[in-house]
């Protein structure tokens, strides 16, 4: 399948990922900041929650690329007919 050039509706979708896996990263640290807080277990809390945070956006990077995929042979079957 050879590559094409993003359209402007992808270049959207590929920032929003970018600022979708920074923020579930943010997120989980300050998530696990404040059980470290309320617990008393800093940093366990809040090296669990950037690593959960990181996992979750990797996830969702994942997700988009197959996404990104399905759509690509589906206008490439459409180009073909």
């Amino acid at each position: 399948m050879p590559y094409q050039p993003f359209g402007p509706q992808d270049q959207l979708e590929i920032a929003s990922l970018g600022t979708e896996f920074a923020l579930t990263e943010i997120i989980g640290a300050a998530g696990g900041y404040w059980l470290d807080v309320k617990f008393g277990t800093l940093p366990w809390g809040t090296v669990i929650g950037v690593m959960l945070g990181f996992a979750l956006g990797f996830m969702r990077i994942l997700q988009a690329a197959k996404e990104a995929t399905k759509k690509a042979q589906k206008r490439e079957k459409n180009g073909r007919s």
